[in-house]
């Protein structure tokens, strides 16, 4: 299991009344002072948990949760060398992360998260969206790019919060607002500069059949926009015959546009806008020591791309039409002082991309994918004895470029085991997490490519199709340790140090192709201070 992928949340030790004033001001702040029944902790031990209140806020109404700050401020550094194309060569990640649930005498649930996120980029090309391949087969089918490498300086900003209540004897009520707004800027010629903002909300409602029985169901809907603009400092670079600095547009995956207008002249700014929607219901049983949930949703998204920064039907040019169908499965389990968690998912997703001005679709996917994972820990109050982890997630993904005949399916194997345990000391105590994770390509992956251009855009094939192919279908293992130095200090609150290793080492490629890719190994660093309250 990759460490990476568990991610830890934090908030400030005072920020109770700064949270509920910043998400709910209309609501007074008092804490409850009852026998809580679940505690989470910042710790892997509790993610699955964790993850189910502030997804499924309306199926936590009844029970009380013990109130919980985290607050969380680090720094990683990646090199990526066994890494897909359209990803920088190192990253430098300054983050602060902050995390809160409270309940007021009222009964009122409030939650919410704050990241502020700083990001260097050294030596990123191919691409000029903010869209990156590090954990993607495939990116967006329409953007930007170049060859040419350069570094970019992005910011990014996230708060998200809600609440929740049990508002009679059998109905309860939740609701979740989220915002982000984010800017990435390339210092290069081209020197693209994205600005994005991101908007949406999501409405529970619960109904209560008997003791321990409940149905649910959600309604969400966000839009996002990112308005793109490029600038060349010197313009002749912008030219066929300086290949590495021409501004190139994909709307597929293989068919490249050598030079893409805007509607209105020397127009340098295009527009991408999104809606999502989203529909889903679900099921939940809960009593002292069990608890299961069963949800179901189905997301659309439309992403269009506007040949202008202005979103009427004149300029609309490209539409990705996407749609997500979502079946989940948790249990939890207690006896003692152990518990058994488990998640089991499943997703699956279809998308077509359609040009607009010629009245038909040229690319489309097909993403299928199953995941399962399962713990059993042992904790004598606040120690961890023991957490051992289990975790799989097989795919089958299908991207298929009509224009320029290439089909790509990629089909994994991806399983991971780890094991977490508190050494206690005096007063302090270190953790120790380890992970081992290892990825298997299967033998039914392919890739089928005709070039339709001549030869004209066989760089692009040569450079990205093929290269990250190849990485794809590459067996990889991928080691992890964290570990975290706990100090208990003045009115409950806890200093944690924390440090994260992880690696990525390539094994041994299951495909004919001869193209060379870098093999050495890529790794994380990551360092910080949490503050838990």
């Amino acid at each position: 299991m990759k460490i990476e992928n568990i991610k830890i949340y934090n908030t400030m030790s005072n920020a109770q009344k700064y949270w509920a004033l910043l998400l709910f001001s209309i609501f007074p702040i008092s804490s409850l002072q009852a026998q809580d029944s679940i505690i989470v902790t910042n710790h892997i031990i509790d993610s699955q948990i964790k993850n189910q209140i502030f997804k499924c806020p309306v199926n936590y109404t009844k029970q009380y949760i013990k109130d919980f700050t985290f607050t969380e401020v680090s720094y990683e550094y990646q090199k990526n060398e066994f890494a897909r194309k359209q990803i920088a060569n190192e990253i430098n990640t300054y983050q602060f992360l902050a995390q809160g649930y409270y309940t007021t005498t009222s009964k009122w649930k409030l939650f919410g998260n704050l990241s502020l996120k700083k990001i260097d980029e050294k030596d990123l090309g191919w691409v000029l969206s903010d869209d990156r391949s590090e954990e993607q087969e495939v990116i967006m089918p329409h953007y930007f790019f170049v060859p040419r490498k350069a570094n970019w300086t992005n910011q990014q900003y996230v708060v998200n919060g809600g609440l929740s209540k049990q508002l009679t004897r059998k109905i309860s009520f939740a609701s979740k607002l989220g915002y982000e707004v984010a800017k990435y800027s390339r210092n290069l010629d081209p020197r693209p500069q994205i600005i994005s903002k991101k908007i949406g909300g999501e409405i529970q409602v619960g109904y209560d059949l008997k003791e321990n029985h409940k149905i649910f169901a959600l309604a969400n809907y966000t839009r996002s926009d990112k308005d793109f603009s490029y600038l060349y400092k010197d313009d002749h670079s912008n030219v066929e015959v300086k290949p590495e600095t021409y501004l190139r547009f994909n709307t597929g995956y293989g068919r490249i546009i050598n030079y893409f207008k805007s509607n209105y002249y020397n127009s340098t700014r295009f527009l991408y806008k999104e809606n999502q929607n989203k529909i889903g219901f679900g099921y939940n049983f809960s009593n002292k020591n069990t608890r299961f949930t069963a949800l179901y949703y189905n997301q659309k998204l439309n992403n269009n791309f506007y040949s202008d920064v202005f979103d009427n039907e004149d300029n609309q040019r490209l539409k990705i039409e996407t749609t997500t169908n979502h079946a989940e499965l948790f249990a939890l389990h207690q006896w003692g002082k152990k518990e058994l968690k488990s998640t089991l998912k499943y997703d699956m997703s279809d998308g077509k991309n359609f040009d607009v001005k010629n009245n038909g679709y040229n690319y489309k996917n097909k993403l299928n994918a199953i995941s399962w994972l399962t713990t059993l820990s042992k904790k004598t109050g606040s120690h961890i004895d023991y957490l051992l982890g289990f975790d799989v997630l097989y795919q089958q993904n299908e991207y298929h470029d009509v224009m320029a005949t290439t089909n790509l399916e990629i089909n994994s194997l991806n399983t991971g085991i780890f094991a977490s345990h508190d050494f206690s000391f005096d007063k302090s105590k270190l953790n120790t997490t380890v992970s081992f994770n290892m990825y298997f390509p299967l033998p039914s992956s392919k890739l089928d490519y005709y070039d339709t251009s001549g030869g004209t855009n066989s760089t692009f094939f040569n450079e990205v199709i093929i290269h990250d192919y190849v990485v794809s279908t590459t067996n990889y293992f991928a080691p992890a340790i964290r570990l975290e130095y706990s100090y208990p200090v003045k009115n409950n609150k806890t200093v944690v140090f924390f440090t994260n290793l992880k690696e990525k080492i390539a094994l041994k490629k299951q495909n004919d192709y001869a193209t060379i890719i870098n093999t050495n190994t890529t790794y994380w660093i990551q360092c910080g201070v949490q503050l838990n309250y």
